[in-house]
Parts: structure tokens; sequence; C-alpha cells
């Protein structure tokens, strides 16, 4: 019976310290440890919805847009949650149809979405006004900041097929991203 105790204890202190964990991961800008920890120990915490969209905040953060699926499905109990669910559904569906769209020459017209301030809710905004056909690569300038301009593109990644935008300020890339 003793060790029944034991463990519990140990097994709830490993449970809190792995939210706390995360929040300082994140809080320290080490979104990749915070990504890789939250789905390491996601099966133990999934009813948890700080540690949830801790997990998801990471990985967005990270550029791991196809890790927020699995916790979109389970941030549902309080407002918050809907409220992270709700941001992290628009930001997949925004990769995917610009996917779509340079892959398949899959036109976008006459889309409505809510939008963010994530790059790549204002990457699919500048898109969606000017989608430049038949360019490789679609250039953009920021249009609060001139002098902030960005490139979209097609990669691969792990063999599967994605998009890239890098970030320049004064025409030196700052920023590689690979969704």
């Amino acid at each position: 019976m003793k060790f029944i105790v034991v463990f519990f204890i140990l097994f709830s202190t490993l449970y809190a310290d792995m939210t706390e964990k995360l929040f300082e991961f994140y809080q320290q800008g080490m979104y990749n440890r915070g990504c890789e920890a939250g789905e390491k120990y996601f099966q133990a915490h999934q009813k948890d919805e700080t540690y949830v969209s801790l997990y998801a905040f990471s990985c967005l953060k990270d550029d791991r847009i196809d890790s927020l699926a699995l916790p979109i499905t389970l941030l549902n109990t309080s407002v918050e949650a809907r409220s992270n669910a709700a941001y992290f559904t628009l930001l997949i569906m925004q990769k995917k149809l610009l996917i779509q769209s340079l892959y398949d020459n899959k036109p976008l017209y006459n889309l409505k979405f809510p939008t963010s301030s994530h790059l790549l809710s204002r990457i699919f905004d500048l898109y969606l006004k000017n989608p430049e056909v038949g360019e490789l690569i679609k250039e953009y300038q920021d249009p609060a900041n001139p002098r902030q301009t960005y490139k979209l593109y097609t990669t691969l990644k792990n063999g599967r097929k994605t998009i890239a935008i890098d970030e320049y300020y004064d025409k030196i890339l700052t920023l590689h991203h690979v969704y």
C-alpha cells in the first residue's frame, strides 16, 4: 500500500511540474523544447487545458503548425480554450489553403476569413489580395512597414510538400519559416 501512495505522490508532482516546466520553456523562448516536452507527456496531461494550450503555443512558436491538430480537438471546456482552438484552426486552414493554391493552382477567390497577427495569417491576407499568379516566389511588402518584406514559396519538409516564408528587413534575410 505504501508503494501505491508514494507512486501517486510522485506522479502528482510530475503532473504539476510538467505544466510549470512548459510555462518556463515558453517564457524563456525555448519553444522547441516546450513542443517536444509537450508531445512527450501529452497522454498523461491531455485533460489539462493549460498544459495543452502551452504545448500548442510552444509548437506554434516553433513553426510546427501541424502539431496543433490534436490540441484543437481537446480545447473545449473553457472560454479561453475554445478561443485558442479557434485560433489554431484558423492557422491550420490558412496553411492548407495556401498549400492547395500554390501546388494545385487552385485560386482563392472571395474568401473572407478572420485574421490574426501571426505571420502565416498576414501572408495569407497578402496572398488573397495579390496571388502573383505565375510567380514561383511570391514577394510581398508589409503594409505597415515598407522596409519589411516577405517571400512565400513552396518547399519540401521531410519529403512532404509544404510552404516557406522568408522575412526580410531592408532586403536582409532575418527569419526563415517552414510550415
